[in-house]
């Protein structure tokens, strides 16, 4: 479980998975894989992943 935020502003974990998923979509990253850096982005071990959901306009923050 983390925070999630777009440009500063928290959102809900629900609307920045969507955004993401929009934005994996657009950019050849096909369902399972963008599911699984969303779920890795959430872990203290995920920073990778973080940075990959980055790109998307989208900061998470683990807790």
């Amino acid at each position: 479980m983390g925070k999630y935020f777009l440009q500063n502003h928290e959102l809900p974990e629900p609307d920045a998975a969507n955004r993401w998923f929009e934005y994996a979509g657009g950019h050849g990253i096909d369902i399972p894989k963008a599911i699984s850096i969303w779920e890795d982005a959430a872990t203290e071990e995920g920073a990778e992943a973080r940075r990959l959901v980055s790109a998307a306009g989208i900061t998470v923050e683990t807790i």
